[in-house]
Formats: structure tokens, C-alpha cells, sequence
């Protein structure tokens, strides 16, 4: 199927520099995947007449200016514009997909219903975007914080004191730039279009991670495709997915990913669905560009042909140490868990792990 070529940092200011990772846009012109769209424009509708997706990018801080380590991951997904297609989705995928996409919302505090999008940074913070009510989500976040009640057992030989403690709490939460800020350890951020939950750091202070991310989403520091050129390279290759993750590698080379062969330095998957076809981006950073320009990426198309026979294009191309392709498939025919399609009915917990979910 042939494409159109278009650059696609128009919208996310994705800056590259002069390095060798060049971003290069590869999207398949396809009506029924809908039209181009900016995440950035004021309309209420995105492409296909669905809710306009939110840009996920902004709140992904840049590791050089804030405490979020290099080499992050990333998982996106536009939970609205990927429930306007769930009839087009076979049921087994869709109820996969979603428990998926579920998986930072926390929903012991907001409706899921009420949330359009979610955004996992790294494993320990998860963000929901929708309309929330701060009030409502602060009265239930006091009442779980508050301290559980000591009790004293005794017996005839012992007395045991057993003491729940609640997770460290303000009497009032931190007002911060739009923000209620709750506990100094699990930290939860709410506001009317946002609710943040950032668990304990294994280095580093949980507020301080929620600030950044925070002042990041207000444009007050630069964003992670600012300060990592591979993180930047993938992006660009992707435009506005229903569900996306990055896992890349950090720019000096402290943290890599080996998904084959120990020679892949970083990974973005990403799917857009359409009533009709559904389009996949799939785009690897290599150790250098020899590897990226040595067809590991077609071969690995080519082998796993049950998880990848069913789509159209797949063409490779490469750029410095990049290699991505894009292509399409029947969306009734899309599961990303099961390499067997949707129809086996696979729910195992090894399947859901080599997933990049």
C-alpha cells in the first residue's frame, strides 16, 4: 500500500538537534484511519469525528532538567478514541486492549468513564486525564489516609500490638500550580482535568517527581524528546496513536533494552484504529547504523509471521540508528497479546508479559 511522507514534529516541537537519529514521518494514507490531526488544535474532534486526543508528550519531563532518570518508558493510550472503535474490534482483543489501557487509572477514586486518556511514566507514576471533580477525589484520598485504629491482642503467654500505618499524609493538601498534592510517599495529584499518582522513589523524593511532571505539562521545562535524541528519533515516526510505548535507551548509554538479540537499544510500538484497518508503527534504535541498516528489523517481521502476516506494507527503512515500518491490518483481525489472533481466547499471564503493554 503506498504511503504519503510528511514531517510530523510540527505539533510536539520534538527537537533532534544535529545528531545522527533523524526523525522521518512514515504514515499510510488510509481513509478509513481518518484524516490528519494536530494533538495540539482547540477542536473538540479528532480524525473519524472522534474526541480529540490530548498530547501525551507534554507530560513526559525531560531527564536532563528535572529528577526523572534518562531511559524512562513510556505507555500512552487514548482511551476515548479507542472506545469509539470498539465495535469494530473483536471482543477478545478489545476486552485485552482495555484491561490494558486500564492499568494507571485509578479507579478507586474516579469513574473510568470519566477518563479520555492514561499515561504510565516509567513503573512507579500513572496519570489519568479527563474531567474529575478535586473535591470530591480529595475527600476519598483523607479518608483512606487516615490512620487505621491500634488494637492490642492478648493472650496467656503474650500481648501483641498491631498498628496499621496510613501512608504519610498533610492535614491540607499542597496547592500546587492547579494541583491538590496529597502524602509526602505515595503522592496523589488531582485536578479538574487531571489525576496523578506517583508511588515511593527508589531515589529521589515523590514530590519532586510530581513537580516536574507537573511544570513540565505547563511548558515550564522542556519535555523528554528535548533531552533524548532517541526518544525524539521514535516520536516522530508516530502520529496521534490510540495506544503507544517507547521504551527507549538512555542518551548515555547507561540503560539499553535487548528485546532480540541484545542488539536493540530501544523500542516504540504504537496502533491507530480505524473502523476498517487499523495502523501499526513499529521502530527499533540500534547501537549504530550499520546494525539498524542489517535487516534484523525485516527479518524479525519475517519470522514472526503469525504475530505479523495479517498486515499489509511493513516496508523497513532506516535513518542513522533508527529503523521503523508502518503498515496496516483488518482491524478484526488485531490483538497485540496474541500472536494466534483474537479468536484463541488467550488470557495467560507469560502471554500478557512478552507483551509491551
Amino acid at each position: 500500500m503506498p504511503r504519503s511522507r510528511r514531517t510530523l514534529l510540527k505539533t510536539t516541537g520534538l527537537a533532534l538537534g544535529t545528531g545522527t537519529l533523524a526523525s522521518i514521518a512514515g504514515c499510510l494514507s488510509d481513509p478509513s484511519i481518518g484524516t490528519d490531526s494536530s494533538p495540539n488544535e482547540s477542536s473538540t474532534s479528532g480524525p473519524s469525528g472522534e474526541p480529540a486526543a490530548p498530547d501525551f508528550t507534554r507530560w513526559l519531563p525531560d531527564p536532563t532538567a528535572t529528577p526523572l532518570r534518562d531511559g524512562y518508558g513510556v505507555r500512552y493510550f487514548d482511551i476515548a478514541g479507542i472506545r469509539s472503535h470498539q465495535d469494530s474490534i473483536h471482543e477478545n482483543a478489545y476486552s485485552r486492549l482495555e484491561t490494558q489501557m486500564l492499568r494507571p487509572v485509578p479507579s478507586e477514586y474516579v469513574d473510568v468513564t470519566a477518563v479520555n486518556a492514561a499515561v504510565q511514566i516509567d513503573h512507579l507514576m500513572k496519570l489519568a486525564i479527563g474531567s474529575f471533580d478535586p473535591e470530591a477525589v480529595g475527600e476519598k484520598l483523607i479518608s483512606d489516609m487516615r490512620p487505621s485504629t491500634t488494637t492490642t491482642r492478648t493472650s496467656t503467654t503474650t500481648t501483641q500490638i498491631s498498628t496499621t500505618a496510613a501512608r504519610t499524609t498533610r492535614p491540607e493538601p499542597e496547592r500546587y500550580k492547579g494541583f491538590d498534592l496529597y502524602g509526602t510517599d505515595y503522592v496523589y495529584a488531582v485536578s479538574e482535568d487531571a489525576l496523578m499518582v506517583v508511588s515511593p522513589m527508589r531515589e529521589g523524593d515523590a514530590v519532586e517527581y510530581t513537580k516536574a511532571i507537573i511544570d513540565s505539562s505547563a511548558g515550564e521545562t522542556s519535555q523528554y524528546a528535548d533531552g533524548n535524541e532517541h526518544v525524539a528519533a521514535m516520536f516522530g515516526v508516530v502520529d496521534d496513536p490510540h495506544a503507544l510505548w517507547c521504551y527507549p535507551e538512555a542518551m548515555d548509554g547507561s540503560t539499553s533494552r535487548g528485546f532480540r538479540k541484545d542488539i536493540i537499544t530501544g523500542e516504540l510500538k504504537s496502533w491507530r484504529f480505524g473502523t476498517e484497518t487499523t495502523h501499526l508503527t513499529l521502530a527499533n534504535t540500534y547501537p549504530d547504523a550499520e546494525t539498524a541498516e542489517s535487516g534484523e528489523l525485516a527479518d524479525y517481521i519475517e519470522s514472526a509471521s503469525k504475530r505479523f502476516g495479517s498486515y499489509d506494507g511493513l516496508d523497513v527503512e532506516t535513518q542513522g540508528r533508527l529503523a521503523w515500518t508502518d503498515g496496516t491490518t483488518p482491524t478484526k483481525e488485531f490483538d497485540h497479546l496474541s500472536a494466534d489472533g483474537p479468536s484463541d481466547g488467550v488470557h495467560t499471564t507469560h502471554q500478557s508479559r512478552r507483551s509491551p503493554f
